[in-house]
């Protein structure tokens, strides 16, 4: 199972995540996040990266110019929108865009049409909880019966479509749900499931998610 490994504060952390093989490694750069890190210290990151392709920049722009200014300073290619409609994405053709959606406990009519007119533009779509409103960086975890069905609303729009299953991912569930996201899911990301602290990664556990990771076929 391939993973993306969010929300990296530290250069140490870069090192562990790219000698387990991450599949992609995010840098968080929304003000109100508590791992926020300014443009250029991302820059730096990326710079030091064996492959910096892997680097993913989580924003939440105002504009479709905004964005492609943030790519420039930042050197990534891939970018992870908290905002946008799916008309200004259509325009950011040369970016690799990774939609957040915030999944509800029930999906209504309104969230489908929501996950329908993000899978026609957007390379990847990335399911997260939503709490009242407010998605990402909930800690909470989509049931998996909701997930399959969010998924399936995108893959019916777009058969390309590659998704990302988050919230809450932790070595525990991989190890329980596993096999059954694998069929669902073509990655998974994984944030507060390997830290101590916001931002602060636990080299141990970020070990023991991937061997669960490694064992799922």
């Amino acid at each position: 199972m391939e993973f993306k490994i969010c929300g990296i504060t530290r250069p140490e952390d870069i090192q562990v995540c790219e000698n387990e093989n991450s599949a992609f490694i995010g840098f968080i750069n929304v003000k109100r996040s508590k791992r926020f890190l300014d443009i250029e210290k991302i820059r730096k990151f990326v710079d030091s990266m064996k492959k910096n392709e892997e680097a993913v920049l989580v924003i939440e722009p105002e504009s479709a110019e905004e964005v492609i200014d943030l790519v420039e300073k930042s050197g990534v290619k891939n970018v992870q929108l908290h905002s946008l409609k799916a008309e200004d994405i259509a325009d950011l053709k040369e970016i690799n865009v990774i939609r957040a959606i915030g999944i509800p406990e029930k999906i209504d009519a309104s969230k489908k049409e929501e996950i329908k007119s993000f899978a026609k533009v957007c390379k990847y779509l990335m399911f997260d909880s939503m709490i009242r409103g407010k998605s990402g960086g909930t800690g909470k975890q989509i049931p998996l019966e909701v997930a399959a069905e969010a998924a399936e609303i995108a893959k019916k729009s777009n058969k390309n479509i590659k998704l990302f299953l988050a919230g809450g991912i932790n070595a525990q569930r991989i190890k329980i749900e596993g096999n059954l996201i694998k069929d669902i899911f073509d990655y998974v990301d994984i944030n507060s499931g390997v830290e101590d602290s916001p931002g602060i990664k636990n080299r141990d556990k970020i070990v023991e998610f991937v061997e669960n990771c490694k064992v799922i076929k």
